[in-house]
């Protein structure tokens, strides 16, 4: 597979005295205060191809549908590595235009379909204690408390106005977007967020209770060894045995995470997300290679 683009991996880089020598990984027990930079890097294919914004991707879902892929972004948060003790040790975000307190934008599109911008993101980056780790998680969403933020004064990624649902009251955790199937006009989307949050007037007023549907995707890989290997977001994986060109009746083209809306069924199912009362097998989107 061609992994210009997109591949998720992590690799260590050993600073503050940090002896190089000692082999790869990232991390430790860090008793003395001292901590090493970790970048992991993300990339996002479409089956066997890399994704490029505004391209053609044949075969897809159940009906071997052809999109025009214009949009491929999503959030993720409580970004984790594990160390040699089996402990799950949390990365301390480095703050800039794509990582806030505890969230970070993936942006994989340059702003070919018009909601996005040329500015790209294919990296998580931060630190950790010193040491040796092997295994990575996190989650695909935004966090409870930065949910019901006001976009439009938010702080880096959760700034864009194009990723949050002001219809629903939260941020989209993943976007896709497409442009023509075949020959029809409509436009396919596959926008994730929560749902069932008991919207207000304001949506940016956070719920009093917990939303019905919180659709955040959990990822853990334990054996994952950074010299060798990829971790690859697959929109193909994604929506496989979905029905792309044949909405149900009365949906819209795509799937906008509601819970009535049979389309959705196979998409969750591939995220490891409950959807009615299925009981799904684990995440198909993320992967190792």
């Amino acid at each position: 597979m061609n992994k210009i683009a997109i591949l998720v991996a992590i690799v260590a880089l050993a600073s503050f005295g940090c002896d190089s020598s000692s082999g790869g990984g990232t991390g430790g027990s860090g008793g003395d205060g001292s901590a090493q930079a970790v970048t992991i890097q993300f990339a996002g294919v479409v089956g066997m191809d890399d994704f490029a914004c505004g391209e053609v991707y044949e075969n897809l879902g159940s009906n071997d549908t052809s999109l025009k892929l214009t949009d491929f972004r999503f959030y993720v948060q409580d970004v984790e590595v594990q160390n040699a003790d089996a402990d799950w040790v949390p990365v301390a975000l480095t703050q800039n235009q794509f990582q806030v307190d505890d969230v970070a934008l993936l942006d994989f599109e340059d702003g070919c379909g018009g909601f996005g911008n040329a500015d790209l993101n294919d990296v998580v980056a931060g630190t950790v204690p010193e040491g040796e780790y092997a295994g990575v998680r996190f989650k695909m969403g935004v966090p409870v408390e930065l949910n019901h933020a006001d976009a439009s004064t938010a702080p880096g990624p959760l700034g864009l106005t194009s990723m949050f649902w002001s219809w629903r009251g939260g941020y989209k955790f993943l976007r896709i977007d497409s442009g023509n199937i075949k020959d029809n006009p409509a436009i396919w989307r596959m926008h994730l967020g929560s749902t069932g949050c008991g919207m207000t007037n304001d949506p940016t007023t956070p719920p009093e209770e917990p939303c019905t549907n919180e659709n955040r995707v959990e990822v853990e890989f334990d054996a994952f060894d950074a010299a060798n290997d990829v971790l690859v977001a697959d929109i193909a994986a994604l929506v496989d045995g979905a029905p792309l060109d044949e909405p149900a009746e009365g949906t819209p083209t795509g799937c906008m995470a509601a819970p009535d809306d049979s389309d959705c069924g196979p998409i969750f199912d591939n995220l490891g997300l409950p959807f009615g009362a299925s009981t799904p097998d684990a995440q198909q989107f993320f992967s190792i290679e």
